[in-house]
């Protein structure tokens, strides 16, 4: 997908789900459809646009997944895990240049990768949406029947690269979370494949 088609289908997902409120924590942020994926050439999703486009694949992949297997997840808890369990790389990386000139050909890690890491800032900014919106206690009855799982979610955002040498505080331990991971890798390890034949390895 082009990054208009990706930040297009984000958008249009999240409304037919009834959650373009809290989808607007993400999408709403100017930096979310210019960002880079990461902050070296041969690394997955590299470049302007390459966040959108990796959670556009993720999203998708998620919901393609369980509708093939007929897990009968909640595709709210499914679309809200992939379009905020990167979300945290816009601390992690920024482009090059000075400031108020950014040159988004170029992308260099930033100090919080190494202090924070996008795994938990993606979680923060997770917990802080749910607050916002009431999601973990909602008001009425109606409201709960209809509200999703904020810890589930959490779960599977810092699970998500699988296990702690990876980066993830937690391994995954629930359906949702296994389908985050396993659908992040897919996205990132196919990007790898055609960096790596542009760019080459870096070893």
């Amino acid at each position: 997908m082009t990054p208009k088609t990706s930040l297009d289908y984000i958008e249009k997902t999240a409304n037919d789900l009834g959650v373009s409120h809290i989808a607007s924590e993400v999408i709403g942020d100017g930096r979310f459809y210019l960002w880079s994926g990461s902050s070296r050439r041969e690394q997955h999703h590299y470049g302007k646009h390459g966040l959108v486009r990796h959670t556009a694949e993720v999203i998708q992949l998620c919901l393609a997944n369980d509708a093939i297997l007929g897990c009968g997840m909640d595709k709210r808890e499914l679309f809200l895990a992939a379009l905020f369990h990167d979300c945290g790389k816009m601390w992690d990386y920024g482009p090059s240049g000075p400031e108020g000139s950014p040159n988004y050909d170029t992308w260099v890690s930033m100090p919080h990768k190494r202090s924070i890491h996008h795994i938990s800032r993606s979680a923060i900014q997770w917990s802080l949406a749910a607050e916002k919106w009431n999601l973990a206690k909602p008001a009425t009855i109606e409201a709960y029947a209809n509200s999703v799982d904020v810890d589930e979610i959490t779960h599977a955002i810092l699970a998500h690269h699988g296990q702690r040498a990876w980066g993830s505080p937690v391994a995954p331990k629930s359906g949702l979370a296994w389908m985050l991971h396993l659908c992040d890798g897919i996205s990132a390890r196919m990007a790898d494949c055609d960096s790596l034949d542009l760019y080459g390895s870096s070893k």
